[in-house]
């Protein structure tokens, strides 16, 4: 898409042979005679470089220099001036033009100061995504896992990263959905620009509109200067829209639109913006069900359903629970700075026992947490949660099939001998972590039907 360049010259000779010599160059210029003029098309165009002449019919060129910084801060200034004026030139350029150029000048030398504008703009792009993915940008972590599902996973990341296809990443709370988004985006064509996650969730429907589109100053009572949406900010890259079913249907219908290649304008704004951004949505609710209750517009999930990856639960992923465990164990333990850890044959099966509601997610914090209590070399049964520790002795216990299912006081007396039998029979810690008395543990202990009691 050319670049818009916007030329503010009275001259009536110099301002049409400039207008012809960028329209060559590959522009989108736009000349205009008149300071209000100029003003106007800032607000309407997304300019990339303004070429503004000082001395106007209608008042000076530093005005709209001055709006073209409140507009859009990336936009490039060079001002022409005749050389009595250089004095104010240089005062331009400390108010924030980038270049000047000297009356008469040959036209190879603005040329060169366009083209460095140009790099100028990009780079003060660039400054401001990186800015961004400080804050938003998916952190290191990768897809592990041997499961079945998990390498079938894999091989439609592969296969749909290189397209630009609208993605819709479906799966429950927790299960690694950014992570799938950010592996896409690695293995893509856009892999060098950046990737932006916005949680839609996270945001009032006011606010979200504002943080995806931008706003211009003065568009509600907070915003004191304007400010570029991640739209802007992912130009060239990925749009991440995390949990995209809690978008209102208003908004939808203005995504749907910039989803389907159309310009938008900033919350304020009258200037039409045109980015190159990829989209992929997520969402752990059935959109299908949201779209019949009219809470979720049809067209717009047939626009982010192009290409659709469902993640799995932790729960159906069989072993990949201890892979994964003991990669958390290996990162929480380089973050303490403690020797690495191993996880016991008994905390393994403990983990593998439980259904984890809250997915990948509750399990990195479950091992984040044994590892700070770990004093020792291994993490023991003793250390996970309580649900996790009687989850085991429950699916142990009913392993024999559902003819022999066994009295909740079995299943009781099981998990007090596993916790007693794991702190090496020492009964104060085993009622302590039970939260009941010794006494009452010796009784649950006796009522062992094997043991004679």
């Amino acid at each position: 898409m050319a670049l818009t360049l916007l030329i503010v010259e009275d001259d009536m000779g110099l301002r049409p042979a400039l207008e012809e010599s960028f329209t060559r160059r590959g522009f989108d210029v736009v000349a205009v005679s008149r300071k209000e003029d100029g003003v106007r098309v800032l607000h309407e165009r997304n300019v990339a470089v303004a070429l503004l002449d000082l001395h106007l019919p209608d008042g000076l060129g530093t005005d709209v220099l001055t709006v073209a910084q409140e507009v859009d801060p990336e936009t490039s200034v060079i001002v022409m001036t005749a050389f009595p004026e250089v004095r104010t030139a240089v005062r331009a350029m400390q108010e924030g033009a980038s270049d000047f150029v000297i009356k008469p000048f040959e036209l190879t030398a603005l040329h060169l100061a366009v083209d460095r504008a140009v790099e100028m703009r990009a780079l003060r792009r660039s400054v401001r995504r990186l800015d961004q993915e400080r804050l938003v940008r998916v952190g290191g972590s990768t897809l592990i896992g041997e499961h079945p599902v998990m390498v079938a996973l894999r091989e439609e990341i592969a296969k749909v990263a290189p397209s630009d296809a609208s993605v819709l990443i479906v799966g429950r709370t927790g299960t690694g959905k950014e992570l799938v988004a950010a592996a896409i985006h690695q293995h893509s064509e856009r892999a060098a620009a950046p990737m932006v996650t916005v949680n839609c969730s996270a945001f009032s429907e006011s606010l979200l509109e504002s943080e995806l589109f931008g706003h211009e100053k003065g568009a509600f009572t907070d915003a004191k200067e304007s400010r570029a949406g991640f739209f802007e900010m992912a130009d060239g890259g990925t749009l991440f829209l995390d949990e995209v079913s809690e978008m209102k249907p208003e908004l939808q219908a203005k995504l749907l639109r910039v989803v389907e290649g159309h310009p938008f304008r900033r919350v304020g704004g009258k200037r039409e913006i045109a980015t190159d951004v990829r989209v992929i949505a997520a969402t752990n609710r059935n959109l299908e069900e949201q779209i019949r209750l009219g809470a979720f517009r049809e067209d717009l999930y047939f626009r982010l359903n192009v290409f659709r990856i469902v993640v799995p639960p932790l729960r159906d992923r069989g072993e990949d629970v201890v892979l994964l465990s003991r990669h958390f164990l290996a990162r929480a333990a380089g973050a303490l700075r403690k020797p690495l850890k191993r996880l016991s044959d008994k905390a393994a099966e403990h983990l593998q026992s439980y259904d984890w509601p809250g997915n990948v997610r509750e399990l990195r914090n479950v091992i984040e947490r044994a590892a700070i209590l770990c004093e020792g070399d291994e993490v023991a049964p003793t250390l996970l949660p309580l649900e996790i520790q009687e989850a085991s002795v429950v699916s142990r216990a009913t392993r024999a099939g559902p003819g022999q299912l066994p009295s909740l006081e079995d299943v009781t007396r099981r998990y007090a001998q596993e916790v007693l039998d794991t702190l090496d029979g020492n009964i104060s810690d085993a009622a302590r972590v039970l939260g009941i008395s010794r006494n009452t543990l010796k009784a649950k202990l006796r009522s062992d039907p094997d043991s004679g009691g």
